[in-house]
C-alpha cells in the first residue's frame, strides 16, 4: 500500500476545508491507497448508492488504470495524481465529447498558472508539455440503480516521476511536472496542484451545465497544441 498523498503541507484530512469549490468534493472525498482505478470505484459507487454530484475519489496507485479505447495507463506508485469525479449533468448527443475537453482544459490551465509550464491540449483528452504527455482524461457514462444517467470524469497527471522511472519505451513521449520544472530539488505537492485543477474544472463544468458551450470552445482554441 502507498500512503504518501499527505507528504506535503496540505493533508487529505483538511483537503475538503481548503478546497475552494462549491460543488466538487462537497458530497464527500474518498481516498484509497490502492485501487484498480478511480473510475472503477466511482462507477461502482454511483451504481450502488446513486450518483452524488461532485463526489471525489482519489488514489495513490492504480493496478489497472486505463485511458481511451482501454489502453493501459501506468502510474508510478505515489508519484501521480489519480482522480475521478461523479457528475450528473445529462449530456446531449453533441456534448458527450466535452467532459474530456473540460478536464484537459482544467489541467493545462492549472499547470500553466501555478507552475508556468507550457502545457497544451492534444485533442481530445491528452495534456502535453513540449509535445510530451503529462496527463490524460477519461470520461465514462453510466446509469445508477434508478436508470438515471451520470458520468465519471477521471484523470491522471504525472507529477513527481523522474525520467529514469519511466520505462525506456516512454521516455521520449512522456514527461512529468517534476521533469519539466526548473527546480528539481524538492517534490511537488500533489494536493496543492489538485486544488487548482478542481477549481478550473468546476468552472468549466458549470459552463457545460448551463449550456455555455461557446465559452469552452473559445478557451479550447487558445489552449490546443499547435501542430
Amino acid at each position: 500500500m502507498y500512503t504518501d498523498f499527505n507528504s506535503c503541507f496540505y493533508t487529505l484530512n483538511n483537503f475538503e476545508e481548503i478546497l475552494n469549490t462549491n460543488l466538487i468534493g462537497k458530497a464527500g472525498i474518498e481516498f484509497y491507497p490502492e485501487v484498480s482505478s478511480t473510475n472503477d470505484v466511482a462507477i461502482q459507487h454511483g451504481k450502488m448508492y446513486g450518483a452524488e454530484e461532485g463526489k471525489l475519489f482519489i488514489t495513490d496507485y492504480q493496478t489497472a488504470g486505463r485511458g481511451r479505447y482501454g489502453r493501459k495507463w501506468d502510474a508510478i506508485p505515489g508519484k501521480c495524481l489519480l482522480v475521478s469525479i461523479i457528475f450528473t449533468h445529462r449530456l446531449k448527443n453533441d456534448e458527450v465529447h466535452l467532459p474530456n475537453l473540460i478536464g484537459a482544459l482544467s489541467i493545462a490551465q492549472a499547470i500553466n498558472s501555478q507552475l508556468t509550464l507550457p502545457a497544451r491540449i492534444k485533442h481530445p483528452n491528452d495534456v502535453r508539455i513540449n509535445k510530451k504527455k503529462v496527463a490524460g482524461v477519461l470520461t465514462e457514462i453510466q446509469s445508477d440503480r434508478n436508470k438515471l444517467p451520470f458520468f465519471v470524469l477521471g484523470f491522471g497527471v504525472n507529477v513527481n516521476i523522474t525520467k529514469d522511472e519511466f520505462p525506456i519505451s516512454l521516455q521520449e513521449t512522456a514527461t512529468s511536472l517534476f521533469i519539466e520544472s526548473k527546480d528539481q530539488n524538492d517534490e511537488m505537492c500533489k494536493v496543492e496542484i489538485l486544488q487548482h485543477i478542481l477549481i478550473y474544472l468546476e468552472e468549466y463544468y458549470l459552463h457545460l451545465k448551463s449550456g455555455n458551450i461557446q465559452h469552452i470552445k473559445s478557451d479550447l482554441s487558445i489552449w490546443e497544441e499547435v501542430l
